[in-house]
């Protein structure tokens, strides 16, 4: 596994007052799960320049590698770019390869009047530095992948774009990070009738017996009220599949289980709607 534990940052008001749904997030674990990275926390909070730089301030003591989401816009309250530069004492300004980008893409100069064009430009307006770096991954995106100290990325919170720009920017940060290629985790679920007190023991005992192997091994339960059964997940990596295997067998014989998919889990634990 690698040496790597990561943060998210989701902000936004609209996120903090139920406007709209935070999905980037998810995105963003599973796809440190996909490539064995320690997601140790997502943190959301609010258009709050003072609450930015805290939390960034606290998150950089602990992480090598945090991702923002969101406040990269035109208005008023788009004040990520300008946040992330004073967490590491930087100044901003209009970055000209962006501005250039911009023109190419958006032709903005032929559709928007002097008051629009400046607040256009607003998002060309990045931290500056020698630790910035700026990652542009597809000609036709002229919004880059801003970085502070190979540390700090800044995305847009458009899942879209938020998706898109990570998955093509992977093989960069595999080269940044150094990630091996067998650091993928690997899963197994179990499916059981017995309840999660009749089995916490067992599990006790399982998640001792896997911290003798690797601490990365993690075995986790899932309760699924209303539905007459529960569920166990025996996590590690990919070079460890042999010994996660037979500690799945063997759960399934002793907790009376049965062999359950990654992808009838995530359904079973996402049936409830509120």
């Amino acid at each position: 596994m690698s040496n790597v534990n990561a943060a998210c940052v989701i902000i936004g008001d609209e996120v903090l007052n139920g406007k709209i749904i935070d999905t980037n997030s998810k995105f963003f674990a599973k796809y440190c799960y996909s490539q064995g990275i320690r997601l140790g926390e997502i943190v959301t909070i609010g258009d709050d320049e003072t609450q930015i730089v805290d939390t960034l301030q606290r998150l950089c003591k602990k992480y090598q590698f945090i991702v923002t989401s969101g406040g990269i816009g035109p208005t008023h309250d788009d004040i990520t770019y300008e946040s992330v530069a004073k967490s590491f004492n930087l100044p901003t300004k209009i970055d000209e390869d962006c501005k250039k980008r911009m023109q190419r893409i958006s032709k903005p100069e032929s559709r928007l009047d002097a008051a629009a064009l400046k607040d256009f430009y607003r998002m060309a307006t990045l931290p500056h530095g020698p630790s910035v770096k700026n990652h542009y991954i597809s000609s036709d995106l002229w919004v880059p992948i801003c970085s502070v100290d190979n540390k700090v990325y800044i995305l847009p919170g458009i899942p879209q774009l938020f998706s898109r720009m990570i998955k093509n920017f992977t093989p960069t940060l595999r080269e940044i990070y150094r990630l091996k290629e067998n650091a993928e985790y690997t899963r197994f679920f179990i499916k059981t009738p017995l309840s999660e007190s009749q089995i916490s023991a067992y599990l006790r005992g399982l998640q001792e017996e896997a911290d003798k192997v690797s601490k990365d091994i993690k075995i986790g339960s899932y309760p699924h009220f209303g539905m007459g059964f529960n569920t166990v997940s025996i996590l590690g990596t990919k070079d460890q599949e042999a010994f996660l295997q037979e500690m799945n067998d063997r759960t399934i014989k002793d907790l009376n289980g049965e062999s359950i998919s990654a992808e009838d889990e995530e359904k079973l634990s996402n049936a409830f709607e509120a």
